[in-house]
């Protein structure tokens, strides 16, 4: 009886029977029973976990890291954002502001050429250095134009000696006519007193205190000085024109002489010519002439950059609705550690940059491209910045305009 109670035992409870069995198998070392443990049959079975307690853990981890995903890409697209609207400068960080990278430090960049033709005979200057304006930069051979200036001068005295001499031919003339005019007072004077004998003579003649023959000789008198006053106011006419022609020759040899003085002049500034000096204060660039070299008129000879700069900034045509002259600006310079410099503008161009190329598009062809336009700015620098003796015309820099002051 109590084997089969025993059985029923078994056969009611299957789970615990499954158990016993699973638990076999799990550890085959506690299977050996020892003497004070009690029948296997009669041993309690291992709490079973409940199936449903075990997927529900899971499933919320999963949804905890889906959301926690979901906030860091949310966050990063914020950031991103940010990011775009910093660096494109739009509202609300800075609208005012417009920037370019397009732009320039720029100069008056002088080159200077030979005026006339020769070999270079001395060079005083080096590459880069820095010169004083009406300083000598180099000496061209100059023997020709010593050689002109020397027969130029030569021409300008003989002008002046032959104006002398004309001079005093003038001085003759003058006399010449003061002598004439005297000749004719005392033409005059002779004939007023024959005029006066002969009146009296035909007086006594009438009396007949004076006979005809001496009558007819004081008439023949009256008519020799007649002659006489007649011909010394002939030439005093002469004596007035020779006068006159001796100042037209005058006139032309004065001239000659300063027709002489011009070549004179012009073969010493061509003989000057023959040294290269510095127009303006600055620095040099290359100095490619050598001693010897042969040199053209108008040939490029040295570069020279004044210490004056100003910067060139190629502004969008969207970026100049709000801009206009003395508006305060900034720029940074690549090449100086992208350190900032102030500045205002100054001018802005009164056409697009494709206004000014040799070559302009043609819209009208039917291949239409909108394209944005680029308008110059000048860029005042101002004055007594540290730094500023390190600006360069051709360097690169990012200018900042505040379109609202």
């Amino acid at each position: 009886m109590p084997q089969d109670q025993s059985n029923s035992e078994n056969k009611a409870n299957p789970a615990v029977n499954k158990t016993d069995e699973t638990a076999a198998t799990m550890h085959p070392h506690d299977e050996t029973p020892s003497a004070s443990e009690p029948n296997s049959s009669t041993a309690q079975p291992p709490a079973t976990p409940d199936p449903s307690s075990t997927t529900e853990q899971p499933s919320s981890k999963l949804i905890a890291t889906k959301k926690s995903t979901l906030l860091w890409m949310f966050l990063v697209l914020i950031i991103g954002i940010i990011v775009i609207m910093w660096a494109w400068r739009i509202g609300p960080f800075n609208s005012s502001v417009q920037q370019t990278d397009n732009s320039y430090i720029r100069g008056q960049t002088t080159i200077l050429s030979s005026q006339i033709n020769g070999y270079v005979k001395d060079v005083l200057v080096k590459d880069f250095d820095e010169v004083k304006k009406g300083q000598p930069l180099m000496h061209i051979d100059a023997t020709t134009y010593d050689q002109k200036v020397t027969q130029a001068s030569s021409s300008v005295d003989q002008a002046k000696n032959s104006l002398a001499n004309q001079s005093q031919i003038i001085a003759q003339r003058q006399a010449d006519i003061v002598a004439a005019q005297a000749k004719v007072e005392q033409a005059n004077a002779q004939y007023q007193l024959s005029l006066q004998q002969l009146s009296r003579y035909q007086q006594l003649g009438d009396s007949g205190a004076a006979s005809k023959t001496e009558q007819d000789k004081i008439a023949a008198d009256v008519k020799n000085n007649l002659a006489l006053l007649k011909q010394a106011e002939a030439n005093v006419l002469v004596a007035q024109q020779a006068f006159k022609t001796a100042q037209v020759a005058a006139s032309g040899l004065k001239a000659q002489v300063n027709n002489a003085q011009a070549q004179l002049d012009q073969a010493e500034t061509t003989k000057n010519y023959s040294t290269i000096v510095a127009p303006m204060d600055g620095q040099l660039g290359e100095v490619t002439p050598r001693i010897g070299q042969y040199v053209a008129a108008g040939s490029q000879l040295l570069y020279l950059i004044p210490k004056k700069t100003w910067l060139i900034a190629n502004f969008k045509e969207t970026q100049i609705a709000n801009m206009h002259i003395g508006q305060p600006a900034t720029f940074t310079v690549d090449a100086l550690n992208h350190q900032q410099f102030k500045g205002h503008v100054e001018r802005i161009a009164p056409a697009a940059g494709s206004e000014f190329s040799v070559i302009k598009a043609d819209n009208a062809t039917g291949n239409f491209t909108k394209v944005v336009q680029r308008i110059a700015v000048r860029i005042a620098i101002e004055p007594n910045q540290k730094g500023i003796e390190r600006l360069r015309p051709g360097m690169s820099v990012v200018t900042s305009v505040d379109t609202k002051s």
